[in-house]
């Protein structure tokens, strides 16, 4: 166990009780800002999704990854002749 002296120990109280006050400053001070960059990227997602689901709409493949085509083309089923 490390043993501190008591000019450390008071030395440590001091800036802790500077580091609390100065750490909410930043806080108060960063605050509006990061408020304002939250409505801008909801309003630029609200924006954009709704110019970007026109263009997907209008490029729209037919493409369906999610699908399947192993069976490959079908066989037309011939009559048996007797």
């Amino acid at each position: 166990m490390i043993a501190y002296n008591r000019e450390d120990r008071t030395l440590r109280d001091i800036l802790s009780l500077i580091a609390g006050p100065i750490m909410g400053l930043i806080y108060v001070i960063s605050l509006p800002f990061v408020a304002i960059a939250t409505v801008v990227v909801l309003i630029g997602r609200k924006a954009l999704g709704g110019v970007l689901s026109i263009v997907r709409s209008l490029i729209s493949f037919g493409w369906r990854p999610t699908e399947a085509y192993l069976g490959g083309k079908k066989e037309k089923k011939t009559k048996k002749r007797r």
